[in-house]
Formats: C-alpha cells, structure tokens, sequence
C-alpha cells in the first residue's frame, strides 16, 4: 500500500500540496507584519524544493528523462534566484546581520 502511495507519485502530490499551502499561509503571514519584502526570497525557495519534488515525482513515476532533468535546471535557476535576492537584500541593508 505504502509502495504504491509512493511509487505512484501520490507521496510527491502531496508534498506538493502542503507546500502550496506554506506559499499562501507564509505570503499572508508575512505581508500582514510588513515583511512584504521578504515573500520574494521565501518563494524562490520554495519554488526550488517545488521543482525537486517535480523531478523525484517524474522519477518515481516513469518519467522521461527530460522531464527530470527539467525540472532540476528549474531547481537550479530558482535557486540562483534566491541566492541573488539575498545578496540584493543584503547589499541594500548592510546594517541588518545576524549575529552568531
């Protein structure tokens, strides 16, 4: 039962679906503690781990290997993206770091 859940590609739907959910319940979160600057970074990553789900999930469920290899170049671009709007946002505050 569980092989199937898995090997069906289920296991990868719904972890896409909870992330859908963390995108909305995080953009709302954020946006009504005046963070709204921060929702880009946050998506990108999000969409990043979305995109590595997409190519386990065409993995899993027979999916050439263009499809996966897709998906993991748009992995990466997201990912590249959110690595860029960190340094933006760092270059714009340079007083705001976090201290270890």
């Amino acid at each position: 039962m569980i092989e199937t859940f898995v090997s069906s590609g289920q296991a990868a739907d719904l972890v896409l679906a909870i992330m859908a959910l963390e995108a909305v319940i995080l953009s709302v979160y954020l946006s009504r503690k005046g963070l709204s600057r921060s929702i880009p970074g946050f998506m990108a990553a999000l969409l990043a781990g979305a995109a590595l789900v997409l190519a386990l999930r065409a993995a899993l469920s027979g999916g050439g290997l263009g499809v996966i290899a897709l998906c993991l170049g748009a992995s990466f671009i997201a990912h590249l993206a959110e690595i860029a709007l960190k340094i933006v946002y760092a270059r714009a505050n340079p007083n705001d770091r976090e201290t270890s």
